[in-house]
């Protein structure tokens, strides 16, 4: 079991009633009351002011009733937000610098992604053939005192193809570091021989990004598949393409909502 913290996304008029209209959005997604690819929580609240999770105000709006603020503890223990900050309010009200940056970030990462796949196939025909992992893996199973791993790994890391892939600079991408797991090329040997779109999947999959909730139905959690709230089952879902858009770019989304749309940061137990 695990925390989730996810922004929950609700009509203007939602805030007449908000708690039962957060529990209507959630409820779909209840852990022991839905198809088990839909079972994700057993307990949420509205979370984020009290330890700056949530949302900062934008200057003027500090103090709007508009915001929304922190459900008490269990208990009854008041949760205040801190200075500036709180759990949630119409979109208009709140800084969302962080979330333009993340949606920035992410095009620029999306639009390079498919670079070192291009060049590491590019400078294949150049070089011998890799020998694969697999079989020196074999060979020192063999023979583990006259083949020990260190020789084993020395020989995969400089294999020609390898080496000249890693000294091109178009094997990184500098807004995520060590995105090529230079520290396990035997995966990223792996991920640079398969699939060019999968590869650019799980270069765009390093960014972390916050979980979501639209306001069509879908739960969107980072490093997960999409899962859409109205439908019984994940492989048959003919909305599919959908959640993968949203999840392709949550900042963006966040960022081209209706001023008025409330945003809610959720706590929940999963």
């Amino acid at each position: 079991m695990a925390g989730i913290r996810v922004v929950a996304c609700l009509p203007a008029a939602a805030r007449d009633d908000l708690v039962t209209a957060l529990g209507q959005a959630v409820a779909p997604f209840e852990m022991y009351a839905n198809p088990q690819w839909r079972s994700i929580w057993d307990w949420w609240a509205i979370r984020g002011g009290s330890d700056g999770s949530g949302f900062s105000a934008r200057p003027g709006f500090h103090d709007s009733t508009q915001l929304i603020h922190d459900d008490p503890r269990s208990d009854g223990t008041p949760l205040p937000s801190l200075p500036g900050m709180c759990a949630g309010g119409p979109r208009g009200l709140l800084d969302l610098t962080d979330f333009r940056a993340l949606s920035k970030r992410m095009a620029t990462v999306r639009a390079r992604a498919g670079d070192p796949w291009d060049l590491w196939h590019r400078l294949a025909p150049e070089h011998p053939p890799m020998l694969p992992w697999s079989t020196l893996r074999a060979r020192h199973f063999e023979d583990p005192q006259g083949y020990p791993t260190e020789r084993m790994w020395a020989d995969f890391t400089t294999q020609p193809l390898l080496q000249a892939f890693v000294a091109d600079p178009l094997s990184q991408i500098p807004e995520l570091g060590d995105i090529l797991w230079l520290h396990n090329q035997i995966g990223l040997v792996a991920a640079l021989d398969g699939d060019r779109a999968d590869f650019v999947r799980r270069v765009t999959a390093r960014i972390q990004q916050p979980d979501l909730l639209t306001l069509d139905g879908w739960w969107i959690e980072d490093g997960d598949s999409p899962v859409h709230g109205i439908c019984e089952d994940w492989g048959t879902c003919p909305h599919l393409e959908d959640g993968w858009h949203y999840q392709h770019d949550i900042g963006g989304y966040l960022d081209a909502l209706a001023d008025d749309v409330l945003l809610i940061k959720l706590k929940c137990h999963g």
